[in-house]
């Protein structure tokens, strides 16, 4: 039975699988996203999941993508990544097919073909991981846009993203974004147990961390998933008023502390969007835990398919 190798490569870890065409999923890798030589720890992951079956290669990664050419343009959480030439690299040393499509395309498109976004035609869905990002089916299709929406300014003079502009969304509803605020804040005297947390070197707390003092019961760290779904609210609210879907999907690294921000969430996208597009609009958790990697593999079936 021939399968496809999907490969999901986030700011925290790298996520593969080998899967067959129906969807099932027969192997799968999680490995750190090391700060260099990502492709040489791409092509050992790889290596351990080939097999005489597999037909091809796909590829998510956060980032602005030359899908054409399968060049990784930008990626503003993985800066190591700009310009690498994925498919050249790959197809050359592996010599099967290689596709190359932003990681919330992939997302967006694993949850059409096997999760929550089944039952749509049109919807977005949004990863939350280390950066935020988007991606849509738009009638039964991946919409090809850039569809950037970790990148809308949801404040005009507001914190510094590595983009390099500021106030954008991802820099107010992201892993980055918790840590960020939770170590502004404790600089500044606030008073949380997250202090406690490596000896009292604060500078290196991680969301994880975050969410487990959260549910502890710390103020301060439930008030940063506070104001991080306040902001996540805002940015869904602005894509209902846009695109109006049937369907929100929230998926990601950080999707374990739903309950943390989802109320916060659901009380500006009532406030700031339209009523009349937001009443009809279902914000759902997603039931996937390797979606990219999984909508990877499946564009690979889906490119075969048409040439």
């Amino acid at each position: 039975m021939k399968s496809a190798i999907g490969i999901d490569i986030g700011g925290t870890n790298i996520k593969a699988i080998r899967m067959s065409e129906t969807g099932d999923v027969l192997n799968k890798i999680t490995e750190p996203t090391p700060l260099n030589n990502i492709p040489d720890k791409i092509s050992g992951i790889i290596r351990r999941l080939l097999s005489s079956e597999v037909s091809g290669i796909g590829f998510g990664i956060a980032g602005i993508i030359d899908k054409k050419n399968g060049i990784i343009l930008e990626s503003p959480n993985i800066s190591s990544l700009n310009n690498t030439p994925v498919k050249a690299l790959f197809e050359k040393e592996f010599s099967v097919p290689v596709i190359i499509e932003n990681d919330a395309n992939v997302y967006a498109y694993s949850e059409k073909l096997v999760g929550a976004g089944k039952k749509f035609d049109n919807f977005v869905a949004i990863t939350l991981g280390t950066g935020l990002g988007g991606g849509m089916i738009y009638k039964g299709r991946l919409f090809e846009g850039a569809f950037e929406v970790g990148h809308m300014i949801v404040e005009p003079e507001g914190r510094f993203c590595p983009c390099g502009n500021h106030g954008c969304l991802e820099s107010y509803a992201s892993g980055r974004a918790l840590v960020d605020r939770a170590i502004s804040l404790l600089e500044k005297g606030e008073k949380s147990i997250l202090r406690e947390s490596h000896e009292g070197n604060f500078y290196k707390i991680t969301p994880e961390i975050i969410y487990k003092t959260a549910f502890e019961g710390d103020t301060l760290s439930r008030d940063i998933f506070r104001e991080f779904g306040r902001y996540l609210g805002i940015g869904i609210a602005n894509i209902i008023n846009i695109v109006s879907p049937e369907a929100v999907i929230l998926g990601g690294g950080l999707i374990g502390a739903w309950d943390l921000f989802i109320e916060d969430v659901k009380r500006e996208v009532s406030k700031r969007a339209l009523k009349s597009l937001s009443q009809k609009v279902e914000i759902l958790k997603t039931t996937l835990s390797e979606g990219g990697s999984i909508g990877a593999a499946g564009l690979v079936f889906s490119q075969l398919k048409t040439d």
